[in-house]
C-alpha cells in the first residue's frame, strides 16, 4: 500500500477533512466532537493530523507533533478547555522509512497538558503497523479506552 492509497483509506472514516500545511508537511487535517455522557458530560474536541514523508525520525515527529497540537488548540472552537471541553491532537507521520529513536519516542508516555492529549502515531507503510503509546494516560484515565479505540478503528490498516 502507497500513501496515497492509505489516505484514502482514512478519509473514508471522516466528513469534515481539509489539507493545511503543518511543520512544512501537506497535512490532511480531520476535525470532530465526541460527547459521552460516561466523561462526566464531556466533550472532545478530536484534531487528527496525517502527513507523509519520506523518512521519519525523532527531531521531525517532535516538531510535528507540537505544530499540531498548537493547531488543535488555537482552532478548536467552543468553551475554554478545562470547561467540560478538552482537545486531542493525533499527530500522523507516514512513511516507508523510520528510524529506531522515532519509534521510540511514541511508544512512551506523551507530554502532558491542560485539557489537552498529544498523542503521537507512526504509521510504517513497509511493515503495515502502527506505533503509538499503547498503555494508560493517567491523567486521561476517564478517556483512556477510548483514545487507543480511536487510533485502531480510524488509522489501522484494513
Amino acid at each position: 500500500m502507497d500513501h496515497q492509497e492509505y489516505f484514502s483509506q482514512v478519509k473514508t472514516n471522516f466528513i469534515n477533512t481539509k489539507q493545511a500545511n503543518i511543520s512544512g508537511l501537506d497535512t490532511l487535517v480531520i476535525y470532530e466532537e465526541v460527547f459521552k455522557w460516561k466523561w462526566i458530560a464531556t466533550k472532545l474536541k478530536i484534531f487528527s493530523f496525517a502527513a507523509y514523508t519520506d523518512r521519519i525520525d525523532e527531531k521531525l515527529i517532535k516538531n510535528y507533533t507540537g505544530k499540531c497540537l498548537q493547531y488543535a488548540c488555537k482552532n478548536k472552537k467552543g468553551l475554554p478547555r478545562g470547561f467540560q471541553n478538552g482537545v486531542v491532537s493525533y499527530s500522523i507521520l507516514v512513511s516507508e522509512s523510520i528510524d529506531p529513536s522515532a519509534i521510540s519516542f511514541v511508544s512512551k508516555r506523551p507530554d502532558k497538558h491542560w485539557s489537552a492529549f498529544e498523542m503521537p502515531i507512526i504509521v510504517d507503510l513497509s511493515k503495515k503497523e502502527l506505533y503509538y503509546y499503547k498503555e494508560n494516560i493517567l491523567w486521561g484515565a476517564l478517556y483512556d479506552s477510548f483514545l487507543n479505540e480511536y487510533i485502531i478503528c480510524n488509522f489501522n490498516f484494513k
